[in-house]
């Protein structure tokens, strides 16, 4: 209960600062800075199938929270050591209450940064293959568009599996975000398997980052490395782009191959997944597109994925008061012996300001998946989200 007041006393302290929910800075004196920033966002979500227009939909609600604080000190000139640490409270089964048991450390690292050479960050964090990644992610307003989790309101699986509930072993078929693997696929990192990351200076408008996670991860590979190039430039003060390229690596996993069994996949072909995405900004525009390739990475299956690989794209307005955003997603995973699963997403996001840090949104995602070989289990249809969120 204690733990309870504490998080949502904090949480309404950022929200509460001059109706800018943002950001809070609580100490800038020289040396010395700390910010305490926060989230609240409430979801409601409504999705429509193909041949299951007349049946009832499952009405479902859902929830994320986080509370995020950042303290940096200057020990020489140009250098400053810190910290950064992030909590999260997802799926708040009753919105009048907050579930605790659900509370998790997303982020907790220690940051060195010199101004000249760079910084290094060791702990729990975003690889740089993930923070440096351009696809709409950067773009994006309301739920996500696209990169959301409208995922998992839908039944992408055809209307005989509608009996499994929405969500129901999508990932497994389909690649259903442009996220690079290890975000994909959640890679935990721990107070035993920390990661170190090296981000460099801009360098003649280049920036150079890696990371890397020593030992066998929860994935299921050994020694996984991360990289990360940059490149921006300005035409002028209205026309300015930023490419990328990221990608992250790590050897083929047969030490713990089993007789091909479902229950015994731990066999992972070698993780070669990289992405390339360029961000324009013209005028009042944010322009987004981006390519990645995963090629065989994962699980060995049975029969085997030759390659996956997806296409993603999107346009967003950003104002004081109003955020619109229009975004694609097309991928492919290829089986050998029987096809390709394809999936097509478009969203159309509107989100706009209410009042104290707060905004409310919109969502739509008319999406389509298709399995070769039998028709039924084909699917389309439409998501409807919408939500309030609380800070940024």
């Amino acid at each position: 209960m204690r733990l309870k007041c504490c998080l949502i006393i904090l949480l309404s302290l950022v929200f509460v600062q001059g109706g800018n929910a943002s950001a809070r800075v609580i100490l800038d004196k020289g040396i010395f800075y700390a910010k305490l920033d926060g989230k609240i966002d409430l979801r409601f979500g409504y999705a429509f199938n193909k041949d299951s227009f007349s049946i009832k939909p499952k009405n479902k609600t859902s929830s994320y929270s986080c509370l995020r604080f950042l303290y940096l000190q200057q020990v020489y000139q140009n250098t400053q050591m810190g910290f950064n640490i992030k909590a999260g409270v997802s799926g708040i089964s009753n919105l009048k209450t907050l579930d605790i048991e659900k509370l998790d450390m997303e982020e907790w690292y220690f940051i060195i940064k010199n101004q000249g050479l760079g910084s290094i960050e060791y702990g729990k964090k975003s690889l740089v293959s993930q923070s440096m990644l351009i696809n709409t992610s950067k773009i994006y307003a309301a739920a996500g568009g696209v990169n959301g989790c409208w995922a998992n309101y839908a039944n992408l699986r055809g209307n005989h599996n509608k009996s499994n509930g929405a969500g129901y072993n999508k990932d497994e078929v389909f690649w259903v975000k442009p996220n690079i693997y290890s975000e994909y696929n959640g890679l935990e990192l721990k107070l035993s398997q920390p990661a170190v990351s090296y981000i460099s200076p801009e360098i003649y408008n280049f920036k150079l980052g890696f990371s890397y996670v020593p030992g066998k991860n929860n994935l299921q590979y050994n020694n996984l490395i991360a990289a990360g190039l940059s490149y921006k430039n300005s035409l002028s003060d209205d026309i300015n782009f930023t490419t990328a390229l990221t990608g992250e690596f790590a050897k083929e996993n047969l030490t713990d191959c089993s007789d091909g069994t479902p229950g015994g996949y731990k066999c992972r072909n070698q993780l070669l997944h990289w992405n390339l995405g360029l961000k324009l900004k013209l005028f009042g525009f944010d322009c987004i597109f981006s390519y990645g390739n995963g090629g065989k990475s994962g699980e060995k299956r049975d029969p085997e994925v030759s390659n996956t690989y997806y296409t993603n794209a999107g346009v967003a307005y950003h104002s004081d008061s109003h955020k619109l955003s229009l975004t694609y997603f097309n991928s492919g995973r290829d089986i050998i012996g029987e096809g390709t699963n394809k999936l097509t997403s478009y969203a159309l996001s509107l989100e706009n300001s209410f009042f104290l840090g707060t905004s409310y949104y919109f969502d739509i995602i008319k999406f389509n998946a298709e399995e070769p070989g039998d028709e039924s289990k084909n699917n389309s249809g439409y998501v409807f989200l919408a939500g309030l969120k609380l800070g940024s």
